[in-house]
């Protein structure tokens, strides 16, 4: 198995691999060293049987059981009565449960059956961000906490930002579901740290209340370093393509609107890791 870097920012490639088998003790070393340092590694064109994606995927950890008793979940415009929430439109930027108190710790898609038309996955690198920021953003942003939220009766979520200050003064936030996280997370073992804001989910930092401008000011500045056009990578999706990510090295979106061409990814996600 060799790792090969995606770009110079973000991700690694694994080739001269056979998933329809376990790996060995040297591959596994390889495949948690990408997954550490690479934040998000992608395999092409291997046609799996879903037992070789979850073993894959249980090389590193244990994985999320969904609301409906399952492991599995299919980002699909096309399969009948499925219970996934993630929806057909545009989706920014985010990390998976990021308003939760248990945060994923990576999810994996593989492309069983995508289109020429397919809205492509974004990949920013939140290490690289961080690691970028002038000395003096890193010293303000330390200690602090953002309040993440994500709001399961809102049709038009997948749109925009959450944000607490959108609603009025005595709303019903029973449907909401909010955590609160560092600003700057430390990512297990590479032991870099990384933001941990981000579009979607961030509503503002804590320390500086739902309403204050200079709170938000700092966000936009942090949003700034995350989304530059040099610290994403964004992958468009051939049939057999894998792609696995660090859900706290990097941040990931749905770059546009799923039309009616076929699009199927089947997810997993990690719940905890085992090394």
């Amino acid at each position: 198995m060799r790792a090969v870097p995606l770009t110079d920012s973000i991700g690694v490639e694994l080739q001269d691999l056979d998933m329809s088998k376990p790996f060995g003790p040297d591959e596994v070393e390889v495949l948690r060293e990408a997954f550490d340092t690479g934040g998000v590694v992608l395999v092409r064109g291997q046609k799996l049987a879903d037992e070789d994606q979850d073993r894959f995927v249980t090389t590193l950890g244990e994985l999320h059981t969904f609301r409906w008793g399952t492991t599995v979940e299919y980002l699909s415009n096309v399969i009948e009565d499925n219970p996934s929430l993630a929806g057909s439109r545009r989706l920014l930027f985010h990390n998976d449960g990021a308003y939760r108190e248990d945060v994923a710790a990576g999810t994996c898609l593989y492309a069983q059956d995508v289109s020429p038309t397919s809205p492509p996955t974004a990949f920013a690198n939140s290490v690289r961000a961080y690691e970028n920021l002038p000395e003096e953003i890193k010293v303000k942003i330390e200690g602090l906490h953002a309040y993440n939220m994500f709001d399961l009766n809102d049709a038009d979520a997948e749109q925009k930002r959450m944000r607490l200050s959108d609603y009025p003064e005595g709303a019903d936030l029973s449907s909401v579901q909010a955590a609160e996280h560092p600003v700057v997370i430390t990512v297990p073992h590479s032991g870099r740290k990384a933001l941990f804001v981000n579009e979607f989910n961030t509503s503002h930092i804590v320390e500086y209340g739902p309403d204050s401008e200079e709170g938000e000011e700092l966000l936009q500045t942090l949003f700034a370093a995350l989304y530059d056009d040099a610290n994403v990578y964004t992958h468009h999706y051939e049939n057999d393509d894998l792609v696995l990510f660090n859900n706290r090295a990097v941040q990931h979106a749905r770059t546009g609107q799923v039309d009616h061409n076929p699009r199927t990814l089947r997810r997993l996600v990690l719940k905890t890791l085992n090394w």
